[in-house]
């Protein structure tokens, strides 16, 4: 952060003027030398001539005077905010942010007069007394809008002598973002800059914030009575509170409470409210649930525990809480880790129970599990949503809602459209077999609970992208389609190659509903009397100097099963295997080589004897697998089920390959699958082979025409 000499000029260097204009360090090595109006550098004793650093008002000014040199639109309230935070260093930051927000919310309530007012600007004193005058008047002002000290009085009382900066930079930042509450929220906009972890290590994204207020069903509340009471258990600064405020009618009223024991957070989500416009008595942060208060809507993240000391009994304690409290037509939004809410339990666990009981208990109307990185400062944190309501006449009884967006972005229309599909399930006249969900899929109760001798199953469903008989009547149109395509290639290019025609096989469904499905590490722990379906072949960790383009065994990793390198280019010789890597096995005919990171990626090796290089992993059937899959079907099948991606944000993938379930078709379907792959994987070879070869003639005639060793004779289109 910029630095004070000792004759009190605000100084800023030089990456922290690309850090204000969000451009990298080089760009302003470049304003410097290709623009002569730009501020010269500050030098004197007790300075490092190694380090640049330059006047800060005058930065200011002329970012402000030039607004396209940055990467973002910089305007006036953000510079502002900027030396409100480089004058803040002469504070501890809490005490700064307690005292600026105090400050923003007494010039709120006060009916917006500037804190620092004409008649104590022009005051005759000097100095100290002037400063002495100032707090004065602002002490005076405190007691009078909060004499019981909710809100503010006891931080304007604390200030001293640093009201006489403070007063004056909070009043340009007012005037800067035009009002109170444009300015109070870029204050808490610039969080993760003011070096106070409780204000941002458990915030969620905006996006996800949103979600959970237009889940609630707030909005539709207070429409229809009117008044909306929201309540969170753990309010923190108040994000999610403020996020439902957000999206009801400014015209409703909103009754706004909250538990935090934290008295500093408490007193900045009163004032944050305060300032948002809500009124006294519609404001109740305390820290302790004193008294039972009945709410219409609970929106609460359940606090964060490492995943070490993270008991799936505990959140799941936590969440019953919440759902006996819920009356009727009450709403509860609950964000959690996912490990408790949509993974597999350990069977004969008690968390296994104490979930089965939540959802026997009819509460539980949806389950979303959501992409990684919704907590920024835990990326790693795996995180779903829960979705209760107490509905006495509920029109999906013994059934849930569940949707799955893990490997996706939360965009605006991802949030948009969960909505919708939660929104129609809940309204009178839902029918489950009339209405199409896109992200959302029905399920039954009872299909997820736990039953005798079962594992216990995800809370996830297939993404469904419609009705399952209009899906299904689009996808035999476009075999068709695609069928005519293939017939015309061939006669164009005068070939016989046969060709397998998908689309006079396929048909649609008599019953087109969802197949049961099988994870992987169900396949591979199988107490089935022939065994396990399948087994889990490790990947191994080859040295990059050991591979080369030539060699006896093909290594196989994430390049090649991700695209971004061709299977069979990195080799590895047979006596370099046996010298420095003995343990490693070589894959068998049949072996599916798979990798879930960067990106998800599979490969059928057909011919055997290659490397499984680390990250990648294996997946060889057994005696017992063979009898209902085959390799080609369950590569397949894996390429189906697979993520489409890690979402932004997020530093792992949203399902380990234990994870993935494959559909259970039955064995002749697998059989005819087979043949069908098998065709199209044939002919596909055969492209692939002859695009090779038709590169390969490009590359060898160009090059010896362009070093003279070759020439043309004759053109394609001359007779001979």
């Amino acid at each position: 952060m910029p630095d004070l000499t000792d004759g009190g000029t605000l100084l800023i260097s030089m990456p922290e003027i690309a850090d204000l204009a969000d451009v990298r360090r080089a760009v302003v090595t470049t304003w410097r030398r290709r623009h002569a109006d730009f501020p010269a550098r500050v030098t004197g004793p007790g300075l490092d001539a190694s380090i640049p650093m330059f006047h800060a008002p005058d930065v200011v000014r002329w970012l402000a005077a030039n607004p396209r040199r940055g990467n973002r639109q910089i305007e006036n309230a953000d510079l502002r905010l900027y030396l409100l935070r480089c004058l803040g260093q002469r504070l501890e930051t809490r005490t700064f942010v307690a005292a600026a927000s105090a400050l923003l919310c007494l010039r709120h309530l006060d009916d917006d007069e500037p804190l620092v007012t004409m008649a104590t600007a022009a005051a005759p004193t000097i100095g100290v007394e002037k400063d002495d005058d100032l707090l004065a008047s602002l002490r005076v002002r405190a007691e009078r809008v909060d004499p019981d000290d909710r809100l503010l009085l006891s931080e304007v009382t604390a200030l001293g002598l640093h009201a006489g900066w403070l007063a004056p930079a909070v009043d340009e930042l007012v005037e800067a973002a035009y009002n109170t509450r444009d300015a109070f929220g870029r204050l808490l906009g610039a969080r993760h800059r003011l070096n106070v972890p409780e204000l941002y290590t458990d915030s969620v994204v905006p996006r996800l914030a949103h979600l959970m207020a237009e889940l609630s069903g707030a909005r539709e509340q207070a429409r229809e009575t009117g008044v909306v009471h929201v309540a969170d258990p753990a309010a923190g600064a108040g994000d999610l509170l403020a996020a439902v405020h957000a999206v009801i009618d400014e015209a409703d009223d909103v009754k706004l409470s909250g538990v935090e024991p934290d008295r500093f957070l408490a007193r900045l989500a009163r004032r944050r409210f305060t300032v948002a416009g809500v009124a006294r008595r519609d404001l109740d942060i305390r820290a302790s649930a004193a008294r039972r208060t009945s709410s219409d809507v609970v929106v609460t993240c359940l606090p964060f525990r490492p995943a070490e000391d993270r008991d799936a009994v505990e959140v799941l304690a936590a969440v019953r809480r919440i759902a006996d409290a819920l009356r009727s037509r009450q709403t509860a939004v609950i964000l959690g880790p996912a490990e408790a809410l949509v993974d597999p339990l350990p069977v004969h666990r008690p968390a296994v129970r104490r979930r089965d009981e939540l959802l026997t208990t009819g509460l539980v109307e949806a389950v979303i599990h959501l992409p990684g990185g919704m907590v920024p400062f835990r990326p790693a944190y795996r995180t779903a949503l829960w979705v209760l309501r107490r509905e006495e006449d509920a029109p999906a009884h013994g059934r849930v809602l569940l949707a799955d967006i893990s490997d996706r972005e939360l965009t605006d229309d991802i949030v948009e459209t969960l909505v919708l599909d939660v929104a129609t399930w809940r309204r009178d006249g839902f029918r489950p077999d009339e209405h199409l969900r896109t992200l959302a899929s029905q399920a039954a109760i009872s299909q997820l609970t736990m039953r005798p001798g079962k594992a216990s199953v995800a809370l996830t469903a297939p993404r469904p992208t419609g009705e399952p008989t209009r899906r299904a009547a689009r996808a035999v149109v476009r075999l068709h389609e695609i069928d005519g395509r293939i017939a015309s290639h061939r006669e164009a290019v005068r070939t016989d190659d046969a060709v397998p025609g998908f689309g006079g096989l396929v048909a649609e469904r008599e019953d087109p509903r969802a197949l049961p499905t099988a994870s992987i590490a169900r396949l591979a722990r199988t107490t089935a009397p022939g065994g396990p379906l399948l087994r889990i072949l490790p990947g191994a960790r080859v040295a990059p100097g050991d591979v080369r383009p030539m060699g006896n065994h093909p290594v196989i990793g994430a390049p090649e099963l991700t695209g971004a390198a061709r299977v069979g280019g990195r080799r590895i010789d047979r006596m370099v295997l046996a010298d420095a890597y003995p343990r490693v096995a070589l894959t068998q005919p049949g072996d599916i080589i798979v990798t879930t990171g960067p990106r998800f990626g599979a490969h059928l090796d057909e011919s055997g004897y290659s490397i499984i290089e680390f990250p990648a992993r294996g997946l060889r059937l057994t005696d017992a697998g063979r009898a209902v899959l085959t390799p080609r079907v369950l590569a397949a099948l894996l390429v189906a089920a697979a993520p489409t991606g890690r979402a932004p944000g997020a530093v792992r993938g949203p399902r380990r390959l234990e994870e993935l379930c494959i559909a259970a078709l039955p064995e002749p379907i697998v059989r005819r699958l087979d043949a069908l792959l098998a065709g199209a994987d044939a002919r596909r070879a055969q492209l692939l082979r002859e695009v090779d070869l038709l590169d390969e003639l490009r590359r060898t005639t160009v090059d010896g025409l362009a070093d003279g060793t070759l020439t043309l004779i004759a053109a394609l289109d001359e007779s001979p």
